[in-house]
C-alpha cells in the first residue's frame, strides 16, 4: 500500500476534497435514497416500506397532478431560458465584446441584480405588475392601451410567465459574463483575419464567434436546465407554500418542500404522518431526472465537440 501511495503522490492531494465531497454530496445522496424507502413524519420511528412512496407519488391523483404541474412549470422555465434568454446573453456580450463606447458601464449594469436580494426583486415586480399600483398598467394606460390592463399577479395563466420574467432580468447578466470570457479567450489574429477579409460585424459573430464558444453554450444549457428544475425562492415568495392560484407558480423544488415541509393536509386533505418519505421520494425523483438528462446533454456535448 505504502508503495503504491509512493508512486501516485497526487492521490494526497485529491483526497481532502474527496473526502468533503463525499460527505457533504455522495453520503446525502444515498441518505435521501434510504428514506425514501420510509415512512417516516421526520420525528417519530422510520417504517421500511419499500417503493410504496413512488407507487404512491405516482399513483395518487392528487400527488401526480401536483408533480406534473410542478415539473410544466419548472420545464416551461427552461424552454423560456433556452430560446429566450440564452441567445439574449450570447448576443449581449458579442456587443460588449466588441468594446462599444460605455462598455464597462453597460456591463456592470446589465450584471448589477446580482447584488440584489430575491425578495428586493420580488418585491419590484410586484410593484411593477400589481392590478391597482403596478407601473405596467400604467403604462398600458398611458400609451392608450388600458383595455389591456389586467390584475397581473391575480391572473393564474400569467404567473409562471411573470415568475420567469423575474428570474431572466436577475440572471441574464451571470451568462453574460461566462460568454463574454470565452470570447475573451479566441484568438485575436482569427478576429482581425475576417476583418481584412470583409466579413461583417454579424458574419463573424456568425461564422467564428458562435463556433468558438459552442462549448459554454452547452454548458450553460445545462446549467439553465439544472437551475429551472431546482429553482425555488421567486416561486415561494410569490405564490407562497401552496404555489400560488391553482398552483399557477409551482416549482419542482416548491412541490418537494410543501410536502416535506409545508402544508400538514397536502396529501388527500388528511394530516400527512409521511411527510419526509414522501418528500424525500419527490427529491430523489428530482434527482433522477436532472441527472438523467444532464448526462444526456453532456454526452451529446462531448460528442459534437470531438466531431
Amino acid at each position: 500500500m505504502g508503495t503504491w501511495l509512493k508512486k501516485r503522490p497526487f492521490i494526497w492531494f485529491i483526497l481532502p476534497g474527496l473526502l468533503l465531497y463525499s460527505l457533504f454530496s455522495i453520503y446525502p445522496i444515498f441518505s435521501a435514497a434510504q428514506l425514501s424507502l420510509t415512512k417516516w413524519d421526520g420525528i417519530g420511528v422510520k417504517q421500511f416500506i419499500g417503493f410504496q412512496n413512488y407507487m404512491e407519488l405516482f399513483s395518487n391523483p392528487e400527488l401526480s397532478s401536483q408533480l406534473v404541474n410542478a415539473l410544466k412549470n419548472s420545464g416551461t422555465i427552461f424552454l423560456l431560458n433556452t430560446v429566450v434568454v440564452l441567445p439574449l446573453q450570447i448576443i449581449i456580450a458579442y456587443i460588449l465584446f466588441s468594446q462599444i463606447k460605455g462598455h464597462r458601464f453597460f456591463q456592470a449594469m446589465i450584471f448589477s441584480p446580482q447584488f440584489i436580494s430575491t425578495p428586493v426583486i420580488v418585491f419590484m415586480g410586484v410593484l411593477i405588475f400589481d392590478g391597482n399600483i403596478g407601473v405596467f398598467n400604467k403604462l398600458l394606460e398611458a400609451i392608450g392601451m388600458g383595455e389591456y390592463t389586467r390584475p397581473w399577479m391575480g391572473v393564474p395563466e400569467f404567473g409562471i410567465y411573470i415568475v420567469w420574467l423575474l428570474i431572466a432580468w436577475s440572471g441574464i447578466g451571470v451568462g453574460m459574463v461566462f460568454f463574454l470570457g470565452a470570447m475573451k479567450m479566441i484568438s485575436h489574429e482569427i478576429m482581425e483575419a475576417a476583418l481584412l477579409e470583409g466579413a461583417s460585424y454579424w458574419r463573424r459573430f456568425w461564422s467564428i464567434i458562435v463556433p468558438q464558444i459552442k462549448t459554454t453554450i452547452f454548458n450553460m444549457l445545462i446549467l439553465t436546465y439544472i437551475f429551472a428544475m431546482t429553482t425555488f425562492d421567486f416561486s415561494f415568495m410569490l405564490g407562497g407554500v401552496s404555489g400560488g392560484i391553482n398552483r399557477s407558480v409551482d416549482v419542482m423544488s416548491l412541490f418537494f418542500y410543501r410536502i416535506a415541509f409545508g402544508e400538514n393536509s397536502a396529501v388527500g386533505g388528511t394530516t400527512n404522518v409521511n411527510a419526509m418519505g414522501m418528500g424525500t421520494t419527490i427529491a430523489c425523483v428530482m434527482f433522477v431526472i436532472i441527472f438523467v438528462v444532464a448526462l444526456l446533454q453532456l454526452s451529446l456535448t462531448y460528442r459534437k465537440s470531438e466531431d
